[in-house]
């Protein structure tokens, strides 16, 4: 049982790094499981053994990335910003080269609202039941919280600003818990 559970986990991590390289050159949705599977070194049947599309791929990736946010908005009983932010960072680092091609391409748009979502719930989840506000104005909060940190992210992705992912996650902090009176100051 065990050897077959580590070749599931490998013949998935070789089509998810497939994926990523293709990413880079194509558009996603012109990314064909023929030429995925050839990147994978696998078989198309071997492909569908575990997929039925190449947006399950993504789906699946989805879902991981709203599974580690939550794990790292749990993770601590009192909410530490700068470990949230550390936390964030490796998430992305794990795959930087998919966060830099959603954050580069405007037809990458829909993922970037996924990314915004899937931290904009977990926000929720985690802190809504403690809360004295309302569900309309949490959600309010949530949103520009989540908006926030991911045009933060989306922005240094893409642009070459020459600041240091740790430079960003300082002044990120700071802008999540001081923003707009650092800005009207």
């Amino acid at each position: 049982m065990d050897k077959i559970d580590r070749r599931i986990i490998k013949t998935k991590e070789s089509i998810h790094k497939a994926f990523l390289r293709l990413l880079q050159s194509k558009e996603f949705h012109m990314i064909t499981i023929t030429e995925l599977a050839k990147e994978a070194n696998i078989d198309r049947k071997t492909f569908y053994l575990h997929y039925n599309s190449i947006a399950d791929i993504l789906k699946e990736f989805e879902t991981g990335l709203a599974g580690k946010v939550l794990t790292l908005l749990k993770k601590d009983q009192t909410f530490d910003l700068n470990s949230f932010f550390q936390g964030l960072n490796a998430i992305m680092m794990e795959d930087i080269g998919l966060y830099r091609r959603i954050s580069e391409s405007t037809s990458y748009a829909f993922l970037k609202t996924k990314c915004k979502d899937i931290l904009k719930n977990t926000i929720k989840e985690s802190f809504y039941e403690n809360s004295s506000m309302s569900p309309k104005v949490f959600n309010v909060y949530a949103e520009y919280i989540a908006s926030g940190i991911i045009g933060i992210y989306t922005n240094w992705l893409s642009t070459n600003s020459g600041m240091s992912l740790n430079e960003l996650t300082d002044i990120a902090i700071d802008t999540v818990s001081n923003g707009w009176s650092r800005i009207v100051k």
